[in-house]
């Protein structure tokens, strides 16, 4: 608690440190002057984004035979990104399968692997859209560029080595014994050991029933359109102020934001992402960092602030 209270601090501290930087008075003079009505109408576009993520969890979960309707699922799915949004690169994702099985009774192991695959997906697409993008960018962004295809580099390395892992039920057990001698000094831990032992397998079995095209693909394609929609709605809010931006460059930074941003282990990649995206624009384009800064600012409080207050009233109603 006392290491996820820091985080926050730190996140904070270089969120204050931006909009220092960004001359605070024209920053919150840019917010005042958007179009009030244009951002009500961005707004709606988050339950669009939370239904496009809850319809591709329903179609992950159907895979392993973990039928839930959508109206049911979307409270869980909202209430969930409360707790994953806050935590240090998205690690609380797995309170999604606390939630079923407290809720719908459903195996934690196999609704985890829906949560595994999604993850997978998203790297996955944001890869491409990255190196698509730095092809053409990386001689203007050659810091932040260098930084991409690291981080890059990492996210294959482990969604390789998760895939190598899960794929194979000798090598699942080989991994999850290892796992537990290495912390077997925690006398808790030992508790778990059989337990985990099983859910290690069913986690096996589930991943292999994705491997099913038709459900890949329509996964894939509803990925492409919840990352499509943030840049669409970072292009929205650019107008909101009065700027025109290329769409393209709204699609292009959003990899670069969330890649980079989850390896700094800040919650949400507070403060981390609105510093790489406000040098993504203030480096390739004639706008000043009070607008981009506002701009930024804007776009989190409409798509990612919502899911920690709306996620919150949700979970403390229903699932605390």
């Amino acid at each position: 608690m006392k290491k996820r209270f820091f985080l926050f601090i730190i996140s904070f501290a270089i969120l204050g440190a931006l909009l220092y930087f960004s001359d605070t008075g024209k920053t919150l003079e840019v917010i005042a002057n958007a179009n009030f009505f244009l951002l009500s109408g961005i707004f709606s576009l988050w339950f669009l984004d939370s239904s496009l993520r809850t319809l591709r969890w329903q179609v992950l979960l159907r895979r392993i035979d973990i039928k839930i309707k959508f109206f049911k699922l979307w409270p869980i799915f909202v209430s969930s990104m409360f707790i994953s949004n806050l935590s240090p690169a998205k690690t609380g994702d797995p309170i999604r399968s606390v939630i079923l099985k407290r809720t719908e009774n459903e195996s934690f192991s196999r609704s985890l692997s829906s949560i595994i695959i999604e993850r997978i997906m998203d790297v996955f697409f944001l890869v491409i859209v990255a190196l698509v993008s730095m092809f053409f960018l990386f001689t203007s962004l050659s810091g932040i560029g260098t930084w991409l295809y690291l981080s890059i580099i990492l996210y294959v390395i482990v969604v390789v080595f998760g895939l190598v892992v899960v794929s194979s039920e000798k090598r699942s057990k080989i991994f999850f014994t290892g796992l537990f001698r290495f912390f077997s000094f925690i006398p808790k831990v030992k508790s778990y050991e059989k337990k985990v032992k099983r859910g290690s397998k069913k986690l096996h079995f589930a991943f292999k029933k994705y491997k099913h095209l038709p459900t890949l693909l329509t996964s894939f394609l509803l990925t492409a359109m919840i990352w499509t929609l943030q840049g669409i709605v970072m292009f929205l809010c650019f107008k909101s102020i009065g700027l025109n931006v290329y769409p393209w460059a709204c699609l292009a930074v959003i990899p670069l934001s969330v890649l980079i941003g989850i390896l700094t282990f800040l919650p949400g990649a507070l403060g981390s992402s609105e510093v790489i995206t406000v040098t993504f624009f203030t480096t390739l384009f004639a706008i000043s960092i009070s607008q981009v800064t506002a701009v930024t600012l804007i776009g989190r409080f409409l798509l990612f602030w919502p899911y920690i207050i709306i996620g919150a009233i949700l979970f403390s109603l229903k699932f605390k």
